[in-house]
């Protein structure tokens, strides 16, 4: 039988630990404790370690030692491990025994006692999630409220719920029934918040979500449990909901029952122009979710017409639905997540790639025997260096539109390098290899005899992703695929985040001669791949980090073209070093490129790469973007230079003539404090002032729809407008011509020839020669 392990804590008895680890297998969940287990960490002595030994047993709290063999760096050493009577003890225990004019220093004094367990036992969290039926919540809630909410005051309306079962409801109180199928009425706000808790327990839910739960909806619910003196005991048995501080955010812990927030899962993982619920369910689904504005909660909940009130219910069941829908999709990564690196997958959901690669790095030095580092002090962190150094290697563009383009890059080309050069803190410069060892740009070497404890964690992670994609590619179940898909994004984003971490200032294994030793290598063999190309007869169009686009502009026949880089490929990668590999990306028929890191490609199947451009980015209006896609459809589908040109020209017109809908002209931007911390603002917040003082309330968190109107007035902060408060018609042309729709597809037509005096009707246009 398959026990999944989903959540660990640990709880005193008797004055001593308990581990409590929370278990789901086929037949339901239960609760395996642990006694005995004892906390510890390590002590090096100055000189003698029997010496140390005998100093810290005299301390109050520590109950043993024992002297053991680990390594430290390169060579190996007696280190003591000094265990503890209990894991709240550690901290003051940590600090006495370092004091001691016997001890060097204090290492692994900060590893989680129920983290310190799951490594020490082998435990992987979430083995066999996919088996054992894991049963998951969404919620939501919604609070009819006049300005900002304040749980002391304003009480929770309406709650949404959604699992993985299929039951779905939508409670509320202070209204009649709504015939909805899953819209139910409460007595009042208790028996709703009631309701909910009943109905988590009794389908027997293993882990609950939501979408930006940890700052909002839990915290909510903890200040009206707090005013209504009842137990929000969302965990496994009752347990009570604990909110807690992690950095500039909050986190809501739930015992047993983990409770994890999608919206900085999807932060991590997508890359889109805002996070709201309604853009990452469209990226994800193509579909749009109903929505309403936040102001219309209170008139929808309030009004006497039934059918606005039932909107407000579909609102509010879409948002338990959709939460749901992102969750079953982004879950199976945080599982897989949690087995590499074994962490409860309350931690994982919330660390940032640098974190979970630490973590997985202390999992696998505690399996090999090695000292983890500690994290840097205060003083050591303002000593590093962080200073920028030299990075990619890019390629400026051949500016305009280029056909039969080949994409070439290095497969995961910074783990390759680490793996390939045994980049390691413990390897740096040693001492037996400086004659023999290539040396890095930055005149760094590694040792070539003994390998690197990272170099080596790397090339097991890539391993493991070989084997995964091998079987990908044979296997046909799709339900299996899934799986196997997740699990390589999972081993190629930890390996990916090696090289960031190397440089990053608080990291323990941090070491700034070997980010700038990887950056410099990556540098030199895009270099050499860059200079083979042009001597294979290839013209290379753009370069940037570990990938290039090359064409062969006088041959015509693609299968040729694409036989002579395949042949290309081959010779480079008969020179690479074991590791590394040149990959073939792809072929398109053609692409258009503007600066660095800035251009657009088309397959052949008409689907289209667009990087750098302004389509992605909220802060640009509707009508920017719709005309640059337009733009590069012209370009790149129609193959019509003309018609791309011809199209702004009709839009700039459209503007002018004020026929554009002000949804098409309306800004997004969001609202990244309280109004009262900014000292120089934008014109989002210049309109929110407008706003408020007409009765509108905005907080922290808020997208700020606004409008630039035809107020006399140079200055944009006075033009900006909330749409709410703007009629048809009533907006600034020029300044959406000048500002929003030509710097969004100049840069683009600059390329091919075209100046913006032509698309406003003023020039004649220019030459195109041969586009």
């Amino acid at each position: 039988m398959i026990n999944c392990l989903i959540d660990g804590d640990y709880t005193t008895k008797d004055d001593k630990p308990v581990l409590r680890l929370f278990y789901k297998n086929e037949e339901g969940s239960y609760v395996d404790e642990i006694e005995g287990f004892k906390p510890y960490f390590f002590a090096i002595a100055k000189d003698d370690v029997q010496a140390l030994a005998d100093d810290v047993i005299k301390i109050d709290g520590i109950t043993d030692t024992e002297i053991v063999k680990k390594v430290d760096g390169n060579k190996e050493i007696d280190a003591l491990k000094v265990i503890a009577v209990h894991p709240r003890l550690i901290r003051e225990l940590r600090e006495s025994v370092r004091l001691l004019p016997t001890c060097h220093q204090v290492r692994e004094a900060d590893i989680p006692y129920v983290r310190r367990y799951i490594i020490d036992s082998g435990i992987v969290p979430f083995a066999g999630a996919e088996d054992v039926g894991l049963r998951v919540a969404a919620i939501d809630c919604e609070i009819a409220c006049v300005g900002q909410p304040d749980s002391s005051k304003d009480p929770v309306h309406m709650i949404s719920y959604a699992d993985s079962t299929g039951f779905r409801r939508v409670w509320f109180w202070g209204r009649g029934d709504v015939d909805l199928e899953y819209a139910k009425s409460c007595l009042d706000e208790r028996s709703m918040i009631e309701a909910l808790l009943k109905t988590v327990d009794e389908q027997e839910i293993n882990i609950l979500t939501g979408y930006n739960t940890d700052n909002f909806d839990f915290p909510y619910f903890e200040g009206r449990a707090e005013k209504l003196k009842m137990n929000l005991g969302f965990g496994f048995n009752n347990e009570k909901l604990r909110m807690e501080r992690r950095g500039m955010n909050m986190g809501a812990k739930i015992v047993g029952r983990p409770h994890i927030d999608m919206y900085p899962v999807c932060r991590q993982v997508f890359n889109l122009p805002r996070y709201q619920l309604e853009d990452v369910y469209e990226s994800l689904f193509g579909v749009e979710k109903l929505d309403i504005k936040v102001s219309q909660i209170r008139e929808f909940y309030n009004s006497p017409d039934i059918e606005k009130f039932k909107i407000l219910c579909e609102y509010s069941m879409a948002d338990a639905d959709g939460t749901l829908a992102i969750a079953l999709r982004m879950l199976p990564l945080m599982y897989e997540m949690s087995r590499v690196i074994r962490q409860p997958i309350y931690e994982t959901s919330r660390m940032s790639s640098g974190q979970r690669v630490e973590q997985l790095l202390i999992e696998q030095a505690n399996k090999r025997g090695l000292l983890v580092p500690n994290r840097p002090s205060d003083d050591e962190y303002g000593n590093r260096d962080d200073t920028k150094y030299e990075g990619a290697f890019v390629v400026d563009p051949q500016k305009g539109i280029h056909d039969n383009i080949i994409l070439f890059d290095f497969r995961s080309l910074y783990p390759s390098i680490i793996i390939s050069h045994n980049v390691d803190p413990a390897t740096l410069d040693c001492g037996c290899c400086s004659d023999t060892a290539e040396h890095a740009p930055n005149n760094h070497f590694f040792c070539t005899k003994e390998k690197g404890f990272i170099p080596d964690v790397i090339e097991s992670l890539l391993q493991k992703r070989v084997d995964i994609k091998k079987e990908l590619r044979e296997e046909t179940n799709k339900e299996k695929k899934s799986m196997l898909d997740v699990k390589q994004q999972a081993m190629k984003l930890l390996a990916n985040s090696m090289y960031g971490y190397y440089g990053f200032q608080r990291a323990r294994w941090y070491c700034r001669e070997c980010a700038e030793a990887i950056a410099g290598l990556g540098r030199v063999y895009i270099q050499k791949t860059i200079s083979q190309a042009e001597k294979a007869g290839f013209n290379v169009i753009y370069g940037d980090t570990d990938s290039i686009y090359i064409t062969r502009p006088e041959i015509d026949d693609v299968d040729e073209i694409i036989r002579l880089a395949k042949d290309f490929q081959k010779t480079v990668n008969e020179r690479l070093p074991e590791s590394m590999d040149l990959e073939f990306e792809g072929f398109y028929p053609r692409g258009v490129f503007i600066t660095k890191k800035r251009y657009a490609v088309i397959d052949l199947d008409g689907k289209l790469t667009i990087k750098g451009l302004e389509t992605r980015r909220r802060d640009w209006c509707t009508v920017a973007k719709d005309t640059q896609q337009k733009v590069l459809d012209a370009l790149l589908k129609d193959r019509d230079p003309q018609k791309a040109a011809q199209l702004v020209k009709d839009m700039v017109q459209d503007i002018k003539g004020g026929k554009v809908p002000l949804a098409d002209l309306a800004i997004n931007t969001q609202m990244t404090r309280d109004l009262g911390g900014y000292v120089s603002e934008g014109p989002h917040i210049a309109a929110v002032r407008k706003a408020m003082a007409e009765g509108m309330d905005f907080k922290k968190g808020d997208i700020i729809t606004y409008i630039v109107t035809k107020v006399n007035s140079s200055a944009i902060g006075d033009k900006a407008v909330v749409i709410d408060s703007v009629k048809e018609g009533e907006y600034d042309p020029d300044y959406y011509i000048n500002n929003q729709l030509l710097p969004a597809v100049m840069r683009i037509l600059e390329a091919l020839g075209y100046q913006e005096d032509e698309m406003k009707g003023l020039g004649r246009q220019t030459t195109l020669g041969s586009w």
